[in-house]
């Protein structure tokens, strides 16, 4: 059993929970199906209905064959029947024909394009057939349209969405996913290592890793979501531990730095970033850790190198360039902050501290337009922010600042 049908299993307690899906699915957004009266020619109307009630029977007996080939019957009959498509795609999800299913599911989505959980069970189709980049866009689609209420199919939803977060190396977005589960206090063997994985900053399956590296993940995932937990005194016991256990590996002082920076302990934690560089001269989330900590001291040379070097080693890290505007902002290089931070803005626009900063360079460049213009867009980015840490961790962030 894969660790993305585990976790199903564990939220869900069955297969996705199918029964509940075909009925919130239908209903429970509030969004009435369309009427295929509307769409086609309709067949006789006895005919189908008939043939309906067959295909519901075998479903409700759990004759899933029978069902699927009665179902896909009537989807030719009236090929503008939403139910009809939903029942062929969960039916079909639930046997494992995830080809099959992702077709049906696409569509359902073309008849009900405002119906989130439809987006969602086709993002799970497509995860589940290895087509990462449609399955991502459809999952953060289905998460901006609502699932409706369904709580178990977006806790799915949400770890899928951070599994592709870190395949796509895009860590602390992934871990900020992933904390929800803390908050919630719903541990899992397959959450604890998708975190493990988010906050060692693996973009890798768990299954191509060695025993020992597989346990060295789940040591740390169980260390941050007792952070999550807010169980500070376990938690900092599993970091020190995991820590001196594993302390040559990769990313491990890393993540340690991280951990020291949640309690506020930002000197020790520098101390971790440096080990790190020690160990890989050109980590540059190390680098912007400093960067960003000597900024916050004043200490804007020493600033300055780290995030020149970041940005030189990686020129399309938002964050660098982030960092560099800042450190021209305070140091009254007005021109060059402004360039450095529409640079990052280009890169991210979705970042609402990049606007922020942004609307700051542009007052002081006596460019008030484009001031406003910022302002007004860090307050739209901002709130949907707000939104989505209160969704997916209850909290807000540690920093404040973009992640590196």
């Amino acid at each position: 059993m894969s660790v993305l049908r585990s976790v199903s299993l564990i939220i869900l307690a069955g297969p996705l929970c199918a029964a509940l899906l075909r009925l919130s699915a239908l209903t429970g957004s509030g969004q009435k199906t369309i009427d295929a009266s509307r769409r086609v020619t309709q067949a006789p109307a006895a005919d189908f209905e008939t043939l309906k009630a067959k295909a519901d029977e075998a479903r409700e007996a759990d004759q899933i064959a029978e069902a699927v080939r009665l179902y896909e019957q009537l989807v030719k009959i009236r090929p503008g029947w939403a139910e009809g498509w939903w029942y062929v795609g969960t039916l079909h999800y639930d046997s494992d024909q995830y080809a099959p299913a992702a077709a049906a599911f696409s569509r359902y989505v073309t008849l009900e394009r405002g119906n989130g959980q439809g987006w969602a069970m086709l993002g799970l189709c497509e995860f589940r057939m290895a087509q990462f980049a449609s399955s991502r866009e459809h999952l953060v689609k289905a998460r901006s349209l609502g699932l409706g209420g369904n709580e178990e199919l977006a806790r799915v939803v949400r770890y899928h969405q951070a599994v592709l977060l870190t395949r796509a190396r895009q860590f602390e977005m992934a871990q900020a996913l992933l904390n929800g589960f803390a908050v919630e206090h719903r541990e899992s063997a397959a959450v604890l290592d998708a975190l493990g994985l988010a906050v060692l900053r693996i973009p890798a399956s768990l299954e191509s890793l060695s025993a020992e590296k597989r346990e060295m993940v789940r040591q740390f995932g169980k260390a941050a979501f007792l952070a999550g937990e807010r169980r500070v005194p376990e938690a900092r016991a599993l970091y020190d531990a995991a820590e001196a256990r594993y302390r040559d590996q990769p990313n491990v002082a890393y993540a340690y730095g991280v951990w020291l920076m949640m309690q506020k302990e930002p000197e020790h934690a520098m101390s971790f970033f440096r080990k790190e560089l020690q160990r890989e001269p050109a980590h540059v989330p190390a680098m912007l850790q400093i960067a960003f900590h000597a900024i916050d001291s004043g200490n804007f040379e020493e600033a300055k190198a780290h995030a020149l070097k970041a940005a030189e080693l990686e020129p399309e890290n938002f964050t660098a360039h982030y960092a560099l505007g800042r450190i021209y902002l305070e140091s009254n290089a007005i021109p060059q902050a402004v360039t450095e931070l529409e640079k990052s803005a280009r890169l991210a626009p979705d970042a609402a501290s990049v606007q922020f900063v942004l609307a700051k360079a542009y007052a002081r460049a006596n460019r008030p337009a484009d001031a406003a213009r910022a302002r007004a867009e860090f307050r739209r980015l901002d709130a949907i922010d707000k939104k989505r840490r209160g969704e997916a961790t209850g909290e807000e962030s540690a920093s404040g600042r973009p992640v590196p």
